[in-house]
């Protein structure tokens, strides 16, 4: 009775780990040929690339880094079954803005004017000084902040991809949302990142 049921719960474990391998490599997203060759071009994507799984109302986003003076080709496709995919790109920039640093009350003189607004000025060729009056002396300065720039859109985007060619190495986010539906399921998707180089001396993989 016991080698009975030794026996039985072998099988059992045999048959869950079979059902657990086949579950692991069906999601292997990174096995899938999403995109079409016509889509890839002659871009190398072994770099950055990423391939997921999610699901409907699912995101994610990706840092990737784009280096100076080299082409690029970004998009994002998944199995047809998840429906429409839509993705954001931006990058970093620099906003720069004017500040007040201090205000100070500070007298400063009063001059005489004529009915059209023109100063009066004296025999010795100043000013004709009426009084004095309290302002408010500010100084300004400029202040930096770090912002991410929508740079493309897919959902209003004229083209299904992104081409860039940055003058300097910048970091960029991409955002990926899944649209949702009623019935939930899960797909893979996949975040393309071609690259080549612009400069034909250079080494390429």
């Amino acid at each position: 009775m016991i080698r009975k049921n030794s026996k039985y719960y072998f099988l059992s474990v045999l048959v869950a780990v079979i059902l657990l391998s086949q579950s692991l490599i069906g999601q292997n997203c990174s096995k899938k040929k999403l995109a079409t060759k016509e889509m890839r071009e002659d871009y190398d994507y072994r770099g950055q690339s990423l391939f997921v799984e999610l699901g409907n109302s699912d995101s994610t986003k990706l840092k990737i880094v784009l280096y100076s003076k080299q082409n690029y080709k970004i998009f994002v496709v998944g199995e047809q079954k998840l429906g429409t995919i839509n993705y954001q790109i931006f990058v970093p920039r620099k906003k720069f803005n004017r500040v007040v640093k201090d205000v100070q009350p500070k007298k400063v003189a009063i001059y005489k004017k004529d009915p059209e607004g023109f100063y009066l000025y004296n025999n010795s060729g100043n000013r004709i000084a009426i009084g004095e009056e309290l302002i408010q002396d500010t100084t300004w300065t400029r202040e930096t902040a770090d912002i991410e720039e929508l740079v493309y859109d897919s959902r209003k985007a004229e083209f299904p991809y992104w081409l860039a060619t940055p003058n300097k190495t910048q970091l960029v986010t991409i955002k990926v949302l899944v649209d949702p539906a009623e019935k939930v399921i899960s797909g893979c998707v996949g975040l393309y990142v071609g690259r080549e180089y612009s400069n034909i001396y250079q080494f390429r993989r």
